[in-house]
């Protein structure tokens, strides 16, 4: 067990200083195949340290269709008990972000609380919970509401470490943040396309709305692409002129990148948000790699 645990990820700068945890904004990203998390100097504007941890079974599918969606949290106490005992310290703020479940989203000006159970059965399949809390969250740059699910036993691990973090979902801080970065440009023939271990998240705006936003499981480089076709496709959009700007955990040489590029001409990748600063130790990181955590302040 204890191999598993392993960071797969560490760049740390020497001067980060654990006695002054209060100084420091976290934030941090849970599913149950893996955690990865960074740590933000607000006097300094710069980001210090990043982590990532892969908690998947080598040569197990991460997702199986049909399955009901994995859940267990105990590898992800093992960690905060023990090699990141230390990450639920007294930050200055911490920020989680729920990296499992789907979403929903529903413009603002049909949005009713008291129905929003209704409204997330009806958009999602896969049945009703009753031990998960169906939370929501207003996202103010396009006047709607994501509404999204949070198993038991997420519930459970955050009340237990995190008790005062802010929680949401990885759709809402992916939307937000490419929403506010991109709306005053031109987007008309921009396709964003997140990459994690098993979704792909893709994201579309024209002008200052957004068009399209979906998220799909994959296992394999075939499905990867079977769902951003279908969504090209979808939008009729035309993969010789649309720029697709991909990032998340996906190599500019691997095989979902060079498919990709059979299909689309034009790829580029994700660089950081300048309005941010970063440390030296960053640089050995690829630009578009984690973009979701590193914008995680939008959840505010």
């Amino acid at each position: 067990m204890a191999d598993s645990l392993k960071a797969i990820h560490t760049y740390s700068d020497p001067g980060l200083d654990k006695q002054k945890l209060f100084e420091y904004d976290l934030s941090i990203r849970i599913s149950v195949d893996g955690v990865t998390y960074c740590i933000f100097d607000s006097n300094t504007g710069k980001f210090l340290h990043l982590e990532s941890f892969d908690l998947s079974e080598p040569g197990k599918k991460l997702y199986i269709p049909g399955d009901k969606e994995a859940t267990d949290t105990s590898k992800l106490s093992l960690l905060f008990e023990g090699e990141l005992q230390w990450l639920p310290g007294s930050f200055n703020k911490t920020r989680l972000i729920i990296d499992q479940g789907n979403s929903t989203l529903v413009p603002e000006a049909l949005f009713n609380e008291e129905e929003k159970g209704k409204i997330f059965d009806f958009n999602i399949a896969g049945g009703n919970d009753p031990d998960a809390e169906l939370k929501h969250d207003h996202l103010n740059s396009i006047n709607a509401y994501s509404i999204y699910r949070v198993p038991a036993s997420f519930r459970k691990l955050v009340s237990r470490f995190f008790p005062n973090a802010t929680v949401c979902h990885h759709a809402n801080v992916l939307i937000e943040g490419l929403y506010l970065k991109y709306m005053n440009l031109d987007n008309d023939k921009m396709l964003f396309v997140n990459t994690a271990r098993s979704r792909i998240d893709i994201l579309r705006m024209k002008g200052k709305k957004l068009e399209y936003f979906n998220s799909f499981k994959y296992n394999t480089a075939d499905d990867y692409m079977y769902y951003l076709i279908f969504v090209v496709e979808q939008l009729g959009l035309n993969p010789e002129t649309i720029e697709m700007i991909m990032m998340g955990e996906v190599d500019k040489h691997s095989s979902l990148s060079d498919l990709a590029h059979k299909y689309v001409r034009n790829i580029k990748f994700m660089k950081r948000n300048e309005d941010f600063r970063y440390s030296f130790v960053f640089d050995q990181l690829p630009g578009h790699y984690y973009y979701n955590l590193l914008n995680a302040s939008v959840c505010e």
